[in-house]
């Protein structure tokens, strides 16, 4: 029973990747994520048996059933690593005890959902979306409320998730605007925003540095290997999405490890 429940969280997750799909392909082309899916080069719309999430990429050799044009491996990968993510934020929350517990479980799906989704949409288009930033930020903003409702808090946990969301996009915005838009883009100040709603004073923190790391280290090893240059861009958000999740996982025995260094 206990390995069936990793089978059922592991291909919800191929599920919802099979959803990120969509969103990564329509949103930067400003195309509605409701109607048909269909084929990228023939245009044919697809049966329901092109469209099981993972299965159908496998059967079909990784081929259109239609015109035998070949299926980028992005969208299998995209499955499989959702499906992977959402059973180990299921490892993380367990037990789950309390109706509080399961709605931290929905949090974890939902975030790690936008943070793939920002990861995959800034690294090929160099965009950070309102379509997705706006909506995800709201969810968060009623899922944290709905939590401390079920703990007791609910005003408090809402304005905690508000003034992190603010103060975790004050410093963004205030990169953004002295030096007018040349060190990062508004979109990062608006995933800050979300990021600051998710994890809350003291954790946002956290997530941020290990995204300058991680952005550092990679941007310093493109330089060396004179892959980018000083005015190359960078998709930023790609970095915040990578600190973002790690934080999620690992950003509270980070802080302790800190803290401890400390003295505290």
């Amino acid at each position: 029973m206990f390995y069936l429940n990793y089978l059922l969280i592991f291909y919800f997750g191929a599920i919802v990747g099979s959803f990120l799909n969509v969103v990564i392909l329509r949103l930067p082309r400003e195309e509605k994520l409701t109607g048909r899916s269909h084929c990228v080069v023939c245009d044919h719309q697809l049966g329901i048996l092109d469209l099981l999430p993972l299965f159908s990429y496998l059967f079909l050799g990784g081929r259109c059933r239609y015109c035998n044009h070949k299926i980028s491996a992005r969208y299998f990968m995209i499955e499989f690593l959702t499906g992977l993510l959402f059973v180990i934020a299921w490892r993380f929350v367990l037990p789950l005890i309390s109706f509080a517990d399961y709605l931290m479980l929905i949090k974890s799906f939902a975030v790690m959902a936008v943070l793939l989704a920002v990861f995959v949409i800034d690294f090929e288009h160099y965009l950070i979306l309102d379509s997705v930033i706006f909506p995800a930020a709201v969810l968060i903003l009623l899922l944290n409320t709905a939590i401390g409702w079920a703990t007791g808090s609910a005003a408090h946990n809402f304005f905690q998730s508000f003034l992190g969301a603010i103060s975790a996009a004050a410093p963004f915005y205030l990169l953004w605007f002295f030096s007018k838009g040349k060190w990062i883009g508004f979109g990062d100040v608006k995933f800050a925003f979300f990021i600051g709603a998710v994890f809350l004073w003291p954790l946002w923190p956290v997530s941020l540095m290990l995204s300058f790391f991680i952005g550092g280290a990679f941007s310093s090893g493109l330089l060396m290997l004179k892959k980018k240059n000083l005015k190359s861009r960078i998709p930023f958000g790609t970095f915040l999405s990578v600190g973002a999740l790690l934080a999620l996982f690992f950003g509270q025995k980070l802080l302790d490890w800190y803290l401890s260094l400390l003295g505290f």
